[in-house]
């Protein structure tokens, strides 16, 4: 007997699924996209446990046969091709015929379905690829996708899964893409018993961005462009608000949300000629293109696309964001705003608008040492990222060893980097690592027990919809390290307190978008618990960034506070804080050995 074999239907679905179904989101796309293309109004997403319960998926469309409906659960069927010749100019989004039949093989699936005209409808019911119902049912004209207990017969891929938070703000992320390439499409969707969003139908892509992200898209730069048969529409962060936390940078190819790697750099390039510091900024990019200049059968889950001429869809992308930056009123260059804003602070203030006073203000003597939380261990949150035996490594590279008495400070590097001395040693400080530490272990000291500071006046909080989601899922956690923040009303929130530690200055609003973003600096794996990890934000939002040049008395408090503190030779997220070149390193460079 030979040793290969056809592979049983059952294990060729679940390998497909590998590719296709890789979360929950990845089904709630699929399904979204097939009711796009099945002509739906109005389009329905319900899903509980962040999916893996349950995903619900109804819609208006055009429905389905009988017949139709059991071949849709049949690999490789589809309505949207015909031969290969369609390959070259696809215009709907699903076009392979494997999303149902893989969904269907990892979970507890359900399809009801009825034609426009038809008296009735028919389900037909499948659990880990098996046939379980196949019968008619009364439904109003349209599809009902109900997929339940997601990878329950796959019990290694629900290990892979992320928190419930990380994968519901997929989803929210999913659908909102699909809303904004189709915004003629009324969009419902609902988390267990939350409402996320109810986005009515409108006219266009911008309309749209203002029921998603009203305040952003308030200052946001439109554009439209041509360069021959590629059209570009996109709205942009102005310059001098491009860097971010909450930065994202999306991009859509004929109505398909995609990654592509050039795309992103001709966005990020175009930025770049008009600022003196690098970052994503948050941007979302539409191209039209011709459906035979563009191959979007490169990718298993669709997520890439291929041009027929790279260097024309990169041009089109870049001289129109550039032509549109540099015709913004808005435009400021980020360094110079920089140093503006450090200038105008009175010396020894802190960089955070949060905390006007500044932490390094008051810093305590380097004798006397911040004490952490208790039952809370700051080498651990660097342990998460490098492991115990990076730490160790560090230690005996001379990155644990801090004197009693801070260094002298000689000046600064690329307003970055704070270059100071200490004994034989040349140290290279980074800023925002050191502030961070400091600010750090000092909420954590006082979140032990952390106390409200009430604001004068609350702060509205107008969040996207994937930040609304976070929020939601963070409120407790967010109200045991001192925030007071609650829901205020539809979709808005309202910020009525801090932790006392905090300060109530500026730009609180700022700060809670960050702790509700999945896109943050500071990632939710950075801390071992969920108290570590929102005190990490915190302090990742009040340091001093890079980019701010110092005066030498702020340089000097930083460093005090630094030498001062617990755990000073990485920040809360595990980078280190301090680089040091010893002498004799430094003079076998110079041939001085």
């Amino acid at each position: 007997m030979g040793r290969i074999r056809r592979l049983p239907a059952a294990v060729a679905n679940q390998i497909a699924a590998g590719e296709v179904v890789e979360r929950p989101a990845a089904v709630v796309r699929e399904l979204v996209e097939n009711s796009i293309d099945a002509g739906a109004a109005a389009i329905s997403v319900r899903i509980k446990d962040a999916g893996r319960t349950e995903i619900r998926v109804s819609d208006d469309g055009v429905g389905m046969s009988r017949e139709d409906a059991r071949l849709a659960l049949e690999r490789h069927a589809t309505s949207k091709i015909e031969s290969v010749d369609d390959l070259t100019a696809i215009g709907s989004l699903g076009f392979r015929g494997e999303a149902l039949p893989s969904i269907a093989s990892v979970s507890r699936f359900r399809l009801r379905t009825r034609e426009q005209d038809a008296d009735a409808g028919w389900e037909i019911g499948v659990e880990g690829g098996a046939p379980v119902a196949d019968k008619p049912t009364g439904m109003p004209p349209g599809t009902v996708v109900e997929v339940r207990d997601l990878f329950f017969n796959t019990p290694a891929r629900r290990k892979f899964l992320r928190a419930a938070r990380t994968e519901t703000s997929y989803i929210v992320q999913a659908v909102s893409n699909l809303a904004l390439c189709w915004p003629q499409i009324r969009f419902d969707l609902r988390s267990g018993d939350r409402r996320v969003f109810a986005l009515e139908p409108s006219g266009n892509a911008e309309e749209r961005l203002g029921q998603l992200e009203p305040r952003w898209a308030r200052d946001a730069i439109p554009i439209e462009a041509r360069a021959g048969s590629l059209g570009v529409r996109a709205f942009l962060s102005p310059p001098m608000a491009a860097r971010g936390a909450s930065a994202r940078l999306l991009l859509f190819v004929n109505g398909r949300p995609i990654k592509d790697r050039r795309l992103f750099h001709a966005v990020t390039d175009a930025y770049r000629r008009l600022s003196s510091l690098s970052g994503t900024p948050k941007a979302y990019v539409f191209l039209e293109a011709p459906p035979d200049v563009v191959d979007v059968n490169v990718h298993p889950a669709k997520a890439e696309v291929r041009f027929a001429d790279p260097d024309a869809a990169w041009g089109a992308v870049f001289r129109g964001v550039r032509a549109a930056l540099e015709g913004s009123p808005k435009r400021v260059d980020l360094g110079a705003a920089a140093s503006v804003r450090a200038a105008r602070r009175p010396a020894g203030t802190g960089e955070s608008p949060a905390d006007a006073s500044g932490p390094g203000k008051g810093a305590a003597p380097s004798g006397d040492r911040l004490r952490p939380a208790p039952g809370w261990d700051g080498k651990s949150v660097g342990e998460l990222l490098y492991g115990a035996g990076g730490v160790e490594e560090r230690s005996r590279a001379g990155y644990l060893d801090f004197g009693a008495t801070p260094p002298k400070v000689l000046g600064q590097f690329r307003r970055t980097y704070i270059v100071a001395e200490e004994r034989s040693e040349l140290l290279v400080i980074d800023q925002h690592a050191a502030d961070e530490r400091v600010i750090f272990n000092r909420l954590m000291e006082a979140s032990s027990e952390p106390r409200t500071r009430e604001l004068l006046q609350p702060v509205p909080l107008e969040l996207s919809p994937v930040e609304r989601t976070a929020l939601a899922d963070e409120h407790e956690r967010l109200g045991a390290a001192g925030f007071d923040v609650e829901p205020f009303g539809g979709d808005s929130w309202i910020l009525r307190g801090v932790p006392e530690v905090l300060g109530v200055g500026r730009g609180l609003d700022v700060l809670m978008r960050s702790l509700a973003s999945e896109e943050s600096e500071c990632t939710a794996t950075a801390a071992h618990d969920a108290r570590a990890r929102i005190m990490a934000r915190v302090a990742c939002h009040a340091a001093v960034t890079a980019g701010v040049t110092l005066t030498t008395e702020r340089m000097n408090e930083v460093l005090v506070s630094l030498w001062g503190t617990a755990n000073p030779s990485t920040c809360p997220h595990g980078r280190p804080t301090v680089l040091r070149l010893d002498l004799p390193f430094i003079e076998r460079r110079f041939g001085r050995s």
